[in-house]
């Protein structure tokens, strides 16, 4: 197969050639390299990917049934340049499909991993608030004991400041 940017000569039948012949056209085709083809990677359906409760995993398996899983952007083009009736995936989390493509990015978290991060703060959040109560009871325990404490040692100073007085 020719690679990218090879040029594929087309002969064309057109006016100023001898005898009807043909004039030679050359036209650039973007043809993909050996490394990329689409039967080398061997992509994977992501319909074959989906696991999760069975009476979830019939629907989405048919929403991404036209989709595969590539490694990178460009594999992605060849595949849909082969096949245009399916959607490429990559790693990355771009989409490429013949009339769609939209740029991903593996460090930006999905809607998922954000609602999981939402609701894992939530409930460290409820924890924290259950720590502060026991925390604020056992802070006014400690003043009672601390203000029943000092009354004591007040109690004890005068008695034995009265003891003193008494043996003076």
């Amino acid at each position: 197969p020719p690679h990218h940017g090879a040029a594929t000569h087309v002969a064309l039948p057109g006016p100023g050639t001898e005898g009807g012949g043909a004039a030679e056209a050359v036209a650039a085709t973007r043809a993909p390299d050996p490394v990329h083809t689409v039967r080398a990677l061997a992509p994977a359906h992501v319909a074959d990917l989906v696991t999760g409760p069975v009476e979830l995993v019939a629907a989405v398996r048919r929403l991404v049934r036209d989709m595969v899983v590539v490694a990178t952007l460009e594999d992605a083009e060849d595949l849909v340049a082969a096949h245009p009736e399916l959607t490429a995936v990559t790693a990355e989390g771009d989409l490429l499909s013949a009339h769609f493509a939209h740029g991903g990015s593996a460090g930006a978290p999905s809607l998922l991993e954000v609602q999981a991060s939402v609701d894992e703060a939530a409930a460290e959040l409820d924890a924290l608030a259950v720590r502060c109560t026991e925390l604020a009871e056992a802070q006014r325990l400690a003043a009672e004991r601390r203000t029943a404490s000092a009354a004591l040692v007040e109690e004890l100073g005068e008695r034995r400041r009265a003891v003193e007085r008494e043996r003076s």
